[in-house]
């Protein structure tokens, strides 16, 4: 039997916007378009949607309330929020509530959403083709679950060993990168909880060669650092499960972590994808990811004098 063309439902308030994008994308997918978004939750309730495509600054609701309302409904469509500003806030709430895949802004670059899509239309194909998960299949494989955590916060180490503890699962250490990179090609790590800075280190690059490596490793960064542009690469490159900001939220910090426990209880009843061994991450790198901060950081600078 041939494969279903994969459908990607589009929702922005602006019909113009909504006419350019099927016009890019309607010969390679399934294009559907709403301006309404209560009218996009009901399409959702009623059609198969593969990919939900959605604008943050909309009159009714915003892109992250309805990719939030959108997970509910429909937990396995790929969601992908798609805005104009640089909102740290609507990317933190897209990410925790929504669930989102892949952040973009406007104005796309026509390449990088074509890109988007194709990788998502690939994982919602490989999920459609996919016999369901059995109950006892889980229930097999609901062993404890590998902790790993990357920060020396005595709250943060906390709250992850009281989850550790009641669940039973196993909580390793790393005092640096070199240690965390050791223990992460030892041991089958599920969860990783980081902060962005570990014994002086930025731990962003290997954050993100751990979507390649780890591609089911789910990454929860919890830090006092907020920065809009390193956020939108930690959910693009690195591939970040949840992003919790510092002083942590009890709460909001138990809820990321059952959430990643359940989300890596699902991918043990799946087949395994290959894991590569994560080499240390080069020094100029490093480098790199300091001096484009540090041009980020005086670009925006520049940008408020000139204002």
């Amino acid at each position: 039997m041939s494969q279903q063309p994969v459908r990607i439902l589009f929702v922005d308030d602006e019909e113009r916007i909504l006419r350019s994008l099927a016009m890019q994308f309607r010969r390679h997918y399934e294009v559907l378009v709403e301006s309404d978004p209560h009218k996009a939750l009901q399409r959702l309730r009623e059609e198969r949607v593969d990919i939900l495509v959605s604008d943050q600054r909309m009159p009714q609701m915003t892109g992250a309330e309805l990719l939030a309302q959108a997970r509910e409904i429909v937990p396995d469509t790929l969601r992908i929020l798609l805005t104009g500003y640089s909102d740290l806030d609507a990317a933190v709430d897209a990410l925790n509530s929504g669930g989102i895949f892949r952040y973009l802004t406007k104005p796309w670059d026509p390449q990088e959403m074509a890109f988007t899509l194709r990788q998502a239309a690939e994982i919602a194909q490989r999920q459609a083709s996919s016999a369901p998960l059995d109950p006892q299949v889980i229930s097999r494989v609901a062993a404890p679950l590998n902790v790993l955590l990357l920060d020396d916060d005595a709250e943060t180490l906390a709250c992850v060993g009281e989850f550790c503890s009641a669940g039973n699962h196993q909580l390793h250490r790393a005092r640096n990168l070199a240690e965390a990179i050791l223990r992460l090609n030892s041991e089958p790590i599920d969860v990783l909880v980081s902060d962005l800075k570990l014994a002086g280190e930025d731990t962003a690059p290997l954050l993100k060669s751990l979507a390649q490596a780890h591609p089911r490793l789910l990454s929860i960064v919890v830090t006092p650092f907020r920065d809009t542009q390193e956020l939108l690469a930690l959910i693009n490159q690195a591939q970040i499960f949840r992003y919790l900001p510092k002083p942590i939220r009890r709460g909001l910090f138990e809820k990321g972590l059952k959430a990643a426990a359940e989300q890596a209880l699902l991918w043990r009843a799946q087949p395994a994808p290959r894991v590569a061994r994560i080499a240390e991450v080069p020094r100029e790198e490093r480098e790199r990811e300091k001096v484009g901060s540090l041009l980020g950081m005086l670009g925006r600078l520049r940008e408020r004098l000139s204002a």
